[in-house]
This record gives structure tokens, sequence and C-alpha cells, in this order.
């Protein structure tokens, strides 16, 4: 069994011998209660790139204290901490399983090996307010830490620090109120606030971790710059939705589908602005593959939404309750079935090989000759792919039928050929506005938008009439009513034929 909790504290480096500050009359803080000392023992863990640190975790074996077990802490910012802890193993050699697996994606798949040791003797005094209700916990802690690596130096490092950890609870504004009010008292005794707050990060000092050598930012004014920027943002939010799906919590499926689009976007429409490598050619295609699967997730999670009803208060009076509970048990099923498919992506090779990938362009960035040039020079030769690329595929999807298939092949051909259009139009469009439209011609980023945005109408109505006929034949064969089903239909008949009509105009304009 797991828990999980927020921690809020402020580490102070103070002087080896020191007096601690007074802190009565800090904040809501009356009285303090000293505690006997007592001795931490922990091990950190990492990959051998350092993955964790470069991503803010820590992963640690602790044992002592009234918390011994093993701990992960993944930083939201220099205070905040969401910290989980699992049970404390017997092998002090191995991860566990589940610690493993909550770190899947930090450590890219890849094993942890212990990476430094750090012994502590702590010295807890608890800050009370006049109620003797604890405010906070304050630990004065002696440090031995001593790297495992194998150019590790022969002796430990040590220093003394002063954690300062708001109660569970508290409202994150209120801490920080009082962390400011501390700042004043410990500055009085000759203490600040450390340099560096994770005892990891000082036991590593010197270490050789690859994650962590960066490179300078592409120039301003190129289209490298542009680039970088985008895909930071867009790898930050991946990580950060892919967390939720991960964890069941309420993904947005829908934004994830346009996050996975834009890096895709990026590595596949500017694919000359990186390396010409194997591996960059496989990051690429990665992209391009969770684009598809959380597109799928997407448009599954709009039909649970949207298909059980009608497009007016009359016509939804015609829709019997049997058949609106069918429909959405129907398009619940097929969204949960997406999911399924998106999660099995995420735990696959080529999703850790993009990761890799979107973590050296945006640490290190290497931008080629043809990144290196003016956003609208390179403008100019994404358009000359992407138009005649996006305007083929909606041809396609617009084309006349072939007459030698069957009606149910025409209908999975037409759905297939308009879903490709629709990312083909999407993905372009997303391109576009990495570098914005001044860069690229405003008229064409328009009509590329339009056709993108009536290819999605389409996609979703095809696959809506697709669910509804299906199980309009269920109900037919169980002798049930199908009045509601043709209710249902006939709206997404009349969005499917206007968006072909638009389609076919957006055709004649792209």
């Amino acid at each position: 069994m797991t828990d999980t909790h927020l921690e809020i504290e402020r580490t102070y480096d103070l002087p080896e011998g020191g007096a601690l500050p007074d802190l009565i009359g800090v904040g809501s803080i009356t009285a303090t209660d000293h505690q006997e000392p007592f001795a931490l023992d922990a091990t950190y863990w990492d990959t051998e790139r350092y993955d964790l640190v470069a991503s803010r975790v820590t992963v640690r074996r602790r044992t002592g204290g009234p918390d011994a077990g093993w701990h992960i802490k993944r930083s939201a910012s220099d205070t905040v901490r969401h910290e989980q802890h699992f049970p404390l193993t017997e092998d002090a050699d191995a991860v566990p399983d589940e610690v493993l697996a909550a770190l899947f994606t930090e450590r890219r798949g890849r094993a942890l090996r212990p990476v430094v040791h750090i012994a502590t003797t702590r010295t807890v005094t608890r800050l009370l307010d006049e109620d003797d209700e604890q405010v906070a916990e304050l630990a004065d802690d002696l440090v031995t830490a001593q790297r495992l690596d194998a150019d590790a130096p022969a002796t430990p490092r040590t220093w003394r620090e002063v954690e300062v950890e708001a109660v569970a609870g508290v409202d994150e504004q209120v801490a920080h109120e009082l962390f400011a009010a501390l700042d004043g008292r410990f500055a009085a005794v000759g203490a600040a606030p450390a340099a560096v707050a994770s005892k990891l990060a000082r036991g590593l000092a010197g270490a050789p971790a690859p994650r962590l050598q960066t490179a300078d930012k592409p120039e301003k004014g190129t289209a490298a710059r542009a680039l970088a920027k985008q895909l930071k943002k867009l790898r930050a939010a991946l990580l950060a939705q892919e967390a939720q799906l991960r964890s069941g919590g309420p993904a947005d499926l829908r934004e994830t589908a346009r996050t996975a689009l834009g890096i895709a976007a990026v590595l596949g429409s500017y694919r000359p602005a990186f390396a010409g490598t194997a591996a960059a050619d496989r990051a690429a295609e990665a992209a391009d593959g969770l684009a598809a699967v959380t597109a799928r997730a997407a448009l599954a999670d709009y039909l649970v939404e949207r298909l059980p009803y009608a497009s007016s208060p009359a016509q939804d009076l015609l829709v019997d309750t049997m058949t609106r509970e069918r429909v959405l048990a129907a398009t619940r099923e097929r969204r949960a079935v997406a999911v399924a498919e998106v999660l099995a992506f995420l735990h696959g090779e080529p999703y850790l090989e993009l990761l890799d990938a979107l973590d050296d362009a945006v640490e290190r960035p290497a931008p080629t000759d043809w990144a290196l040039r003016s956003p609208k020079r390179v403008a100019q030769d994404v358009s000359a792919v992407e138009k005649p690329r996006v305007r083929r595929l909606v041809q396609t999807a617009v084309g006349e039928e072939d007459d030698s298939l069957g009606l149910l092949d025409r209908e999975a051909t037409e759905r297939a050929a308009t879903e490709e259009a629709w990312r083909a139009a999407t993905r372009a469009r997303a391109a576009m506005d990495v570098l914005g439209d001044d860069a690229f011609p405003h008229a064409l980023w328009k009509r590329i938008g339009d056709a993108a945005d009536v290819l999605t109408e389409r996609v979703r109505s095809l696959h809506a009439l697709d669910v509804l006929r299906v199980h309009s034949g269920i109900a037919e064969r169980g002798g049930e009513g199908t009045f509601g089903y043709g209710v249902l239909a006939g709206d997404r008949v009349r969005l499917a034929e206007d968006s072909y009509d638009q389609a076919v105009h957006a055709l004649n304009r792209v």
C-alpha cells in the first residue's frame, strides 16, 4: 500500500556549531518542543544517465525515523514536493516492482542503481501555536554523503542543514508566508535559504550525469529557437498528462491528443531541423503513432459526450431511454478500449525512444544549418511539402467511391482515408502555429485550418454513424425499436453531408 502527500518545506544552510534562531513569535508560533536526536540512513537510486535527477525526481530507501520505507519525491518547485511512500522491504539491493512501475516514465524504462548513500543525525523541534497544535516541524540535520559511482571521492561530504516543513494539510500560501517570516530570523544567526535544497543534489556534486549536461539555446530569431521552445512546452504538457492517464485520474484526452499532435508536427514537418539519424527517424514515427492513438481516444471521448443526444431539444425527446443508455454504454466501451490502447503505447519502446529524443532536443539542442535560418525561410520549405501532402490526402478522402467494394468495406475505407487527411491537416496547422503566420502566409494558414476543422467534424460524423448502425442492427435483431437510432443518425447524416461539401470546398482552396 502506498501513501501520497504534499510536502511544503524550506531548507536553510546553518554554520556548523551555530545556534538555531529563536522562532517564538514568528507567524503563529508560540512554543517549541525539542525531541531527542535520531539516525536516518538512506540510499538514493537513479539510472546510469541520471534520468530521475534530470526530471526533478528522487527515489530512496530509508531506515530510521517514523517514515522508514521507499520514498518517491517529485518536485513542483524548490519548496513544494509531492511525496509518495511505499513499505520498507528487506532486500536493500533491489527496488520493489511497485516503485519501478511508479517511476516508469521518469526513468525512461531503464534500470535503477544506487548512486549515493546519505547518513543523517536529525534533531526535531516541533513548532506549536497557542493551542499547542503543531504548525511546522524543524529538522536540524548533520549530514554525511558518499557517492557510489566509480569516480566518487574517497572522503564523504559533510554539512549541516535545517529543514522547516509545514504540517500536512496547511494551505500553500500560508506555508510560504511562514517561510518568509522565518527567513529574517535565520538571517539574524548567519543562515540563509539553501542554495541547493536537495540532499541528493549536494551528495551527487561532481558526479558524471549525462542528463544534466546541457547545451546552449539556439540563437534568437532562428526557427531552431522557436522549435526548441515549443518542444520544451509540449514535453512538459505530455509528461503531466501521461501521469494523469497512468494514475487513472481525470485526464483530458482531447488536450493529450493536441499535445501529441504538436510533437508530431515539430518532429515530422520540421524533420530537417534534427539530425539525420535512424534514432531521429524512429522518434518522428513514434510521435506520429502517439498522435494517432491519442486522436482515436479523443474521438471516442467526444462520442461519449455528444452521440447519445440529438441536436435539438425537440428531437432529443424522440430518443427513448433504452436507446440512449445503449449508445452511452457503447461509446463508453469504445473510450475504455481507446484509453487502454494509449496506455499500451505509453509502455512501449517507441514511446521511451520518443522521450529520449525530446530530452535531447530540449536539453541539448543541436540544430542543423537548415533550422538556423529565419522562420520565414524555413516556413517556405515546410509549406512546399505540407500543402501538396494535405491536398492529396483530402482529395483521396472526398474522391469517388470504389464500387467494387461492399458497403461496409467502402465505409471503412472512407473513414480511414478521412482520418488520414484529418491528421495531416491538423498536423500541418499545428506545424504552422509553431512559427506563426508571420512566417507562413496567413491565407494558407487559414485554409489549412479550415480544412482541419471540416475534417474533424466529418471524422466524428462517420464514426458516429458506424456506432449507430452497428447498435441499431443489434436492437433490430433483438426485437427492439430502432426509431431512436434513426433520430440520432439523422443528425449525423446531415453533418456528414455538410462536412463532405465543405471538405470539397476546402480542397479547392488548399
